[in-house]
């Protein structure tokens, strides 16, 4: 209210509720006693000084001979005197320091080793029944050791007797005894069913198999799961196919085409040119009885020809030797077989004859290969679930009945035909005469994602950075499941904390600001904007550098301190406030209507009544801006 000069400070309690709430102090169990603090408030025309800083972090870990530690604190001049305003303290008394880390520097520390797993202890067995500690079931209690030893500095392991025992870390702690889960496993599914269709002698065995499903994975020391998870059995009276076969006899001679017919042929005279020969083909069993032509059809490859072209070669032809067998084929359907003939008599001399394009000395054509084409017919069945498949989902049974889903497979007829379009038995394509494939009644699928990679190395190799590691999406949700958390454009979720690696043992040192220094030519007041200074210097803190001063690119060149920053020097008769305080808490559930405060306070008020700026700011609790909001997420 405009006064000025030395005085008192009131310090009052309030009480407060759990939620932050001023509430009567009869609820409070004891109230404090007020207390006073002697305080002084600058006049118009006296000089402003802040309040001390907080000590400076001390130069060394330890004393020794050479070194000891120092702490140093400052006050800056915010506000210069005017004409018979109280002065400003000497540069000397805007400084403090004390002496810090007194304690003689030691070679000698502690080191442990991890801790290790948690096992049963025979101490801790009465309270191994199943109880809840922090809110998670475990079955007992139990304990964690590590080791301990002495290290000396640049040197290693030494007895523990060296070290001081009043520092001796702990050994031993208490710990949590997960429960032990055994391995469960459906039972075994039902035998799947053997063909009913005959088997030929070289057809590979008809198998049968049958499986169970793992559940729940043994863990912590559990019942392990068994080895035998699939089991296959072959099918047992499955009929053999009958056998038969094709007998043909020889080849009759060459009938020519009528006289009547080959009127105006060359050599009409002699009985040769193009004409037909054919033969006998009959069916016989295995045991060479002669069967009907149908069973033949039906159980062995397709009936040899009846009759095939022959040719008798008139007196100009050319002549030649029968053709040789063809090679013999390899297994491989893309190989071939050739043959081979010559020129007999003067079919050797004329050169017509020796025309190779015209007259082929040498025959070659694929070899045989059975050959079978599939063609679907009719529609797909309805997706079966095969018994022992049907999957059993949390919140899928309705009014008593459990819904099925999961995997299984649906249908279809087919049609064989040999190579020359023939409709043959459909075992010849597949040994069931249908095509199966696999196919799902979804249920409702959570999202899936994989378990977290590693950390990845630290953003920053000295001082401070980030780590991180990451889950990808295996498997969306659909049906219902549960959605995923948000992922980014790789479909992905990170995981991010702060890491530390050690800069060599160097570190920042900075020396307190100078005085706010005012443009003199451009100001005879030596009063407003004005530019501070400090010195740093980069500082080995490893113990046996005992802070001495190192290049500064040993340090981690992120983390460099400002060297330079504006300031402001009030003039003599300016209103001087203080430093803005810490804006006021938004709500947990974020409210723009709700504002957001911080405030100021006057430290010396003009002569004149020029008014002050304002003492208070206000702000909306903006979400991800000045609010935040936290939840669980299970």
């Amino acid at each position: 209210h405009g006064k000025c000069g030395h005085g008192n400070r009131i310090l009052t309690a309030i009480c407060k509720n759990n939620k932050g709430e001023e509430v009567s102090h009869i609820l409070c169990s004891e109230l404090p006693q007020p207390e006073t603090m002697v305080c002084e408030v600058p006049c118009a025309m006296d000089c402003v000084v802040n309040d001390w800083s907080e000590w400076s972090s001390c130069s060394h870990s330890c004393s020794s001979k050479n070194a000891e530690g120092k702490q140093s604190r400052t006050k800056s001049i915010l506000a210069l005197p005017g004409e018979g305003g109280k002065p400003c303290p000497p540069h000397r008394a805007l400084q403090e320091y004390r002496l810090c880390n007194d304690h003689i520097c030691t070679q000698l520390y502690w080191e442990t080793s991890p801790w290790g797993p948690c096992s049963e202890d025979t101490l801790v067995t009465a309270l191994n029944a199943t109880i809840s500690w922090n809110g998670e079931a475990t079955c007992g209690v139990g304990m964690q050791t590590r080791k301990v030893f002495c290290v000396k500095n640049n040197f290693g392991q030494v007895t523990n007797k060296r070290c001081p025992d009043s520092l001796r870390p702990e050994t031993v702690r208490p710990c949590l005894l997960p429960c032990k889960k055994d391995c469960v496993v459906t039972p075994f599914s039902e035998w799947t069913h053997c063909s009913t269709t005959c088997q030929h002698d070289n057809a590979t065995a008809i198998k049968q198999f049958r499986y169970r499903i793992i559940i729940q994975n043994a863990a912590n020391g559990g019942q392990d799961c068994p080895d035998t998870l699939y089991e296959e059995r072959e099918c047992e009276d499955i009929p053999v196919c009958p056998v038969y076969r094709w007998k043909t006899h020889k080849w009759s001679h060459c009938v020519l085409v009528p006289d009547s017919v080959r009127q105006g042929i060359l050599g009409i005279n002699e009985a040769c040119g193009r004409g037909l020969q054919s033969r006998a083909v009959v069916c016989l069993s295995d045991n060479n009885h002669a069967a009907d032509v149908t069973e033949c059809m039906k159980w062995t490859e397709p009936m040899p020809s009846l009759v095939q072209e022959c040719l008798i070669p008139c007196k100009d032809d050319c002549t030649f030797t029968p053709w040789s067998k063809f090679t013999a084929c390899s297994s491989d359907c893309e190989s071939t077989k050739s043959r081979r003939r010559s020129l007999t008599g003067r079919s050797r001399k004329r050169d017509k004859c020796q025309n190779t394009v015209v007259y082929p000395q040498v025959e070659t054509e694929a070899c045989p290969c059975e050959m079978f084409i599939t063609q679907p017919h009719g529609n797909w069945s309805d997706c079966i679930i095969a018994e022992g498949k049907t999957e059993l989902q949390l919140g899928t049974r309705f009014q008593g009945e459990t819904k099925q889903c999961g995997e299984g497979v649906r249908l279809r007829a087919i049609a064989c035909y040999d190579k020359t379009g023939k409709l043959v038995e459909p075992s010849y394509c597949s040994s069931s005469g249908y095509i199966e494939e696999s196919c799902v009644i979804p249920c409702p699928f959570d999202c899936k994602l994989s378990d977290w990679s590693s950390w990845a190395t630290c953003s920053s190799s000295c001082g401070t950075g980030m780590k991180i590691r990451s889950k990808w999406l295996k498997e969306k949700p659909y049906n219902g499941g549960r959605p995923c958390p948000t992922l980014d454009l790789k479909n992905q979720v990170y995981e991010a904390v702060p890491c530390y690696t050690e800069c060599n043992q160097y570190s920042w040192v900075v020396e307190p600001w100078s005085p706010c220094k005012i443009n003199s030519e451009q100001n005879s007041l030596h009063c407003g904007d004005g530019i501070q200074t400090r010195k740093i210097r980069c500082v080995n803190t490893a113990e046996d550098g005992e802070g001495e001063t190192v290049p500064i690119t040993l340090c981690d060149q992120s983390e460099i301190p400002n060297e330079l920053q504006k300031c402001n020097l009030y003039c003599p008769n300016e209103c001087v406030m203080s430093d803005w305080g810490q804006w006021s808490q938004c709500p947990q559930v974020c409210d723009p209507s709700i504002m957001q405060t911080r405030t100021r306070h006057v430290l010396r008020s003009p002569l004149n009544t020029r008014s002050c700026p304002k003492d208070s700011q206000m702000q909306p609790c903006v979400l991800n801006q000045n609010c935040f909001q936290y939840q669980y997420n299970l």
